[in-house]
Order: structure tokens, then C-alpha cells, then sequence
């Protein structure tokens, strides 16, 4: 299968920004369903989230041309069952984030969240054939160099969440091939998925809502398709309208607002010292976007 050839527009960028900042937001909202299992907020999520596009897709007559696009892709079977693995992939990864929340390891998340952009650097060089400057390539050994210092100082690997950061790398991955437009990719992955969900919260007493939970819990747990849908649809605009690299380097966003939040919203405690490998990772950051604005300028400047 060729790799697709992608054209970054700003409009692409926006969308990868704006998904990497939501996703930095979720523990919040994670951390107040608590006393929900982690399996069943997930199970939620895929219900809500199915029903909220496929409200959207009747309301705006899309339905029609999704079905038709869903039949062409079933021609090709290859093709056909990348979909589907990527919603089982977006799938692992909700799961395993949702645990680390619940259970107070917000940080170890955050931990492997910053490893996941090295993963989809590599992944952009060695599969996209992506091209990047020679400053491009300084920004991303400065991060690797981030990401080994907060291994070494941890003294552990964090095997679960790292479970979380491949899933959803393969996810991201896999999208770039998946001939449906932003909606009708997030319809077909939750519609997949759905039905086993559905069957899954109906076996359970109270739907898998412990008795004592108050009403906000409700609301939250129908309030998860609306969340888990906005992200979803920008991250699978931004796949197809920027660089593997660029969509790599804004998931640094996620992890530090995930780790500030666990720090001062969460009460998680983090050494103090641990902070110089996020500030290497900070730096690379920011030599980074330095490179993508100025190849930018230099390519208006070269069409005009």
C-alpha cells in the first residue's frame, strides 16, 4: 500500500493543537468518575460517543454517503480491517488511561505520553518517508535526550501506560490510510464497537453505575460521547492535513498539562528534580516549532 502524500495546511495544524489540549484537559473530567470502573467508563464512552455521531451524521444527511463509503472500503479487505483494528486500538488506549487515572498514576501517564511522540517521529521517518531539517533533527534528539533522563530518574519503565502510548501511535498510524473523511472514520469506529459495549453495560446492575453514585455521575457518563468525540474528530482531520512529524511534536501539549493538572488540580506528587527532564523535552519543543515557523515563512515567501 503506498503512503499517502500529505499537504500541511494551517487548518490541519489548528486541529492537531486543539485535540493535544482537550486531551491534556480529560483527567479532570476522568478523575470525577472515579467510582465508575475504568472498563465501564470506556464502555460509555464508545455508547455515548456512537450515538452522538450518528445523530450528527442523520442530522447533516451524511449518513447516506457514509454507508457508501463504508460498502467501498469493504471491497477492499485489507483496507477494511485497518479500520476496524484502529478502533480497537483507540479502544485499548481510553481503557488503560482511564485505570491510571482513577488509581492515582496520572503521572506515569503523562510519563508515557511523553515518549509517545518519539515513537511517532520514528515512525514518520522510517514509514511516512517524512523529511525534516537538520534543526528538526537536533529538536528531536533533544527530546530523546528528555525522555532517557526522566527514564533514568525514575528507575522504572512505565510498562501499562507505555501499553496506552503504542495503542494509540498504531491509531494515529493506521488513520493515515483509512480512505473516510473525519466523521465517517469516528462513526464506523464507535458503530463497530458499540454493540459490544451496549450488551457488555446491560449485563451489569444499574447499567455498571455503583447504587450509591449521585446524579452528576449520570450526566458525566452521557457527557462522555460529546468529549470523547470532539478530539477524535480533529486528531482525524489533522492526519490527513499535517506532517506525522508536526502531529508527533504537539502531543508534547497533552503530557504537560496532564502533568500539571495532576500536580495542582489532583494532588499528585513529583520531585522537584524531575522537572529537568521535562524542561529538556520543553526545549525541544520549542526549537521545534522555531523550525516549522520558519520553514513556513520560507515557503510563502518562495510562492510569492
Amino acid at each position: 500500500m503506498s503512503t499517502p502524500q500529505i499537504r500541511q495546511t494551517p487548518q490541519g495544524v489548528a486541529a492537531t493543537v486543539t485535540a493535544s489540549v482537550v486531551y491534556g484537559m480529560f483527567p479532570l473530567y476522568w478523575a470525577a468518575l472515579a467510582s465508575v470502573s475504568s472498563m465501564n467508563v470506556m464502555l460509555y464512552r464508545i455508547v455515548t460517543a456512537a450515538l452522538v455521531m450518528a445523530l450528527f451524521m442523520l442530522a447533516t444527511r451524511r449518513w447516506g454517503r457514509f454507508t457508501r463509503s463504508v460498502r467501498a472500503m469493504r471491497a477492499t479487505p485489507r483496507v477494511f480491517w485497518m479500520a476496524v483494528a484502529a478502533a480497537v486500538l483507540v479502544t485499548v488506549d481510553w481503557v488503560v488511561y482511564i485505570h491510571l487515572v482513577a488509581i492515582g498514576r496520572t503521572s506515569e501517564a503523562s510519563a508515557a505520553n511523553f515518549l509517545l511522540p518519539l515513537i511517532n517521529m520514528l515512525l514518520a521517518l522510517a514509514l511516512l518517508r517524512e523529511r525534516t531539517t537538520p534543526l528538526g533533527v537536533a529538536s528531536m534528539l533533544i527530546a530523546l535526550a528528555g525522555a532517557a533522563l526522566y527514564v533514568a530518574d525514575t528507575g522504572a519503565f512505565p510498562g501499562l501506560a507505555m501499553l496506552m502510548t503504542f495503542s494509540y501511535s498504531g491509531y494515529c498510524l493506521i488513520k493515515r490510510f483509512v480512505p473516510l473523511d473525519p466523521f465517517e472514520s469516528l462513526t464506523f469506529e464507535t458503530g463497530v464497537l458499540a454493540p459490544f459495549a451496549a450488551v457488555a453495560l446491560a449485563v451489569q446492575p444499574r447499567l455498571g453505575v455503583p447504587a450509591d453514585a449521585p446524579w452528576w455521575t449520570w450526566a458525566l457518563l452521557a457527557g462522555c460521547g460529546v468529549l470523547t468525540v470532539v478530539p477524535l474528530v480533529l486528531t482525524s482531520y489533522g492526519v490527513k492535513h499535517a506532517t506525522f512529524l508536526l502531529l508527533s511534536f504537539t502531543q508534547y501539549i497533552t503530557p504537560t498539562i496532564q502533568l500539571v493538572l495532576g500536580i495542582a488540580v489532583l494532588g499528585e506528587r513529583v520531585p522537584a528534580h524531575r522537572f529537568v527532564s521535562f524542561s529538556v523535552i520543553w526545549v525541544a519543543l520549542a526549537v521545534y516549532t522555531f523550525d516549522l515557523i520558519r520553514t513556513a515563512r520560507r515557503r510563502s515567501s518562495s510562492d510569492a
